[in-house]
């Protein structure tokens, strides 16, 4: 079963990340709203039980169709069988039931069996952009570029017919309900207030929200993070106040204790706004530091120092430092990664959208002082952008705190030793 994935897939499977996909939703969201003119709908569609509900015939018509050997189907199908339950209640036991749908609960292969059960779903959705993280299915439908709003919205009305109507197929023929009431949708766009479109699943409406958490993401209609960074900035305050109370009962001496547990529980919140930290403002970026200095203070019971005397006095790696590693990694993951090829095209597009050379123009029924493509090329922005300056300037100054002696000199020689 090794090397049977699908690129749409980001969940059991190794070797593949999460970040890819978050990445890949925001860039292409960014460069479709870049243009005021081009809204776009993200439609988050939530299968019922759908462990519980996975079909027989239908993984082994794919395991046929992926070529796998007859002696393996014949030992998985033989494996599957023979499943009952019951419910045990005091000295009573209710009727045995046999079980004839569904995956084994805790079994390590249950989870491959099920990715393998819904393998094609992604090409029944090939015309549009799909994402799928275990048994959660996004789909991004775009506006055209040529098109006026209002008619894009239209325009997405059709597309989201089409889509359920494949949707609606695709749950049928594998016996996998669609949970109406958590499926939910989302225009994101650049406007000031256009009308929404109108979305069914089967006659039944999909709830248009604003804003939706996907894959521990928080997406909102115009891709604003202030409240996503709130809500992360709130639980490592929460956790700096618990680590006060503890370090009540640590004394500075036990100064490892101390940091452990401060990188055990407080840095991977921060950790977790790097995948989306070139899309905060300077200031949200700044405040976001400084919070992390604030706790290496606790730590250290530095109070009255300000941020860069922390550092100097801790000696710790600064906020940069675990950002510089982490996109050092991403980013070379993204650059070859087969998974990536759509974060990959989100750039070629970014290219393409912002060159000088406006040739293109014509073969799209442009002209060249178009307003449409023309405020795309210059609203349009890409990470790749702030990771080629964010690398130039970080790459001199990593680990200066921890590595170099000339920060604790300049200290000695303000505050010990004074003119």
């Amino acid at each position: 079963m090794q090397g049977i994935y699908t690129d749409e897939q980001s969940d059991f499977t190794p070797n593949r990340r999460l970040q890819t996909h978050i990445l890949s939703i925001c860039e292409d969201l960014r460069l479709t709203i870049a243009a005021d003119n081009r809204p776009a709908l993200v439609i988050f569609i939530d299968f019922l039980s759908a462990f519980d509900k996975m079909w027989y015939p239908v993984l082994i018509a794919n395991l046929i169709e992926l070529d796998m050997p007859l002696p393996l189907i014949k030992w998985i199908f033989q494996w599957l069988q023979g499943r009952t339950m019951a419910i045990d209640y005091g000295d009573s036991i209710s009727k045995h039931i046999e079980i004839q749908i569904g995956a084994p609960q805790g079994s390590v292969l249950a989870a491959t069996l099920f990715r393998l059960h819904i393998h094609f779903l992604p090409k029944y959705f090939f015309r549009f952009c799909s994402h799928l993280f275990a048994d959660d299915l996004a789909l991004l439908l775009k506006g055209a570029l040529e098109k006026k709003l209002s008619q894009n919205i239209l325009e997405l009305e059709e597309q989201a017919k089409i889509a359920m109507k494949i949707l609606s197929t695709f749950s049928e023929n594998f016996l996998l309900p669609v949970n109406v009431k958590k499926t939910k949708a989302i225009l994101i766009h650049s406007a000031v207030a256009p009308s929404e479109p109108k979305v069914f699943f089967q006659n039944e409406p999909i709830e248009i929200v604003p804003c939706f958490r996907y894959l521990g993401v928080e997406i909102r209609t115009k891709l604003g993070w202030g409240r996503y960074i709130n809500s992360r900035v709130a639980k490592i305050r929460n956790t700096y106040n618990a680590l006060k109370q503890i370090y009540r009962q640590i004394p500075i001496k036990l100064i490892d204790i101390r940091r452990r547990l401060f990188y055990a529980f407080a840095l991977p919140h921060c950790i977790w706004l790097f995948i989306t930290w070139f899309y905060f403002s300077e200031k949200q970026q700044n405040e976001i530091e400084h919070l992390y200095a604030s706790g290496l203070l606790i730590v250290y019971g530095l109070w009255g120092w300000d941020d860069y005397t922390v550092f100097v006095l801790s000696r710790e790696k600064t906020l940069m430092d675990y950002l510089y590693t982490y996109w050092l990694k991403l980013k070379k993951h993204l650059d070859t990664a087969h998974e990536a090829l759509e974060y990959r095209q989100t750039w070629e597009a970014y290219l393409i959208a912002t060159a000088p050379n406006h040739s293109h123009y014509k073969s799209m029924g442009f002209r060249k002082n178009s307003i449409f493509p023309n405020r795309l090329a210059e609203r349009a922005h890409h990470v790749n952008l702030d990771l080629f300056t964010f690398f130039n300037i970080h790459e001199k100054q990593h680990l200066i705190f921890k590595r170099s002696s000339s920060v604790i000199e300049r200290f000695i020689f303000k505050y010990l030793f004074p003119p």
